[in-house]
């Protein structure tokens, strides 16, 4: 399968699996208007709380990410969260910005605070319904999870250049290890 067969065959199960439908993109792109009246606040709100973390602050220094470089990424996944269609050129798209963040060293965990930070900060800022919360949430799992695909596939691509692995061995040596760690779990933890 295709890199592009992967990326789409994913932001078509999200979309089914989370329940986007029309609904939801009319009541997203309804409240576009109304989430830029506060996208300023948004973006400063999330730019602060990631720059209070040392560990989000520190990567963004050692890549030399200047404060308008992550402005931009977050305006950029705000653009996509409420003007996207979920199709398949925006499917795409959520995958270039994912190789872009993958690019400047933004490890999945730094993506998956990033996301709910973001999601935090807009349904803070806005007067929504509960209709508004639930197609965020639903915009939110479905650029996370299309955007984990994109991680996942790096992943399977770095294992079968550099060490000749497939992705079904990859997942049952994913399987063996979590099955390994599982069974010692106490032990570790403890």
């Amino acid at each position: 399968m295709s890199l592009r067969e992967k990326i789409l065959k994913n932001g078509l199960y999200s979309s089914l699996l989370l329940g986007i439908n029309n609904q939801t993109k009319t009541t997203l792109h309804d409240m576009s208007h109304m989430v830029n009246s506060s996208r300023d606040e948004i973006v400063h709100a999330c730019m602060y709380s990631l720059l209070q973390n040392s560990e989000f602050a520190g990567r963004f220094r050692e890549r030399g990410l200047e404060p308008g470089y992550v402005r931009g990424i977050l305006e950029n996944i705000l653009d996509e969260m409420f003007k996207g269609d979920f199709g398949e050129e925006h499917t795409v798209r959520i995958a270039r910005l994912t190789f872009d963040l993958i690019r400047i060293g933004i490890p999945p965990r730094m993506l998956i605070m990033l996301m709910f930070i973001l999601s935090q900060e807009i349904v803070r800022h806005s007067h929504l319904n509960s209709n508004q919360v639930k197609a965020i949430i639903q915009a939110c799992g479905w650029l996370l999870s299309n955007m984990m695909k994109s991680y996942f596939t790096i992943d399977e691509e770095v294992f079968a250049n550099s060490l000749g692995i497939t992705s079904g061995s990859y997942d049952r040596l994913l399987k063996l290890t979590a099955e390994k760690i599982y069974r010692n779990i106490d032990k570790e933890l403890a």
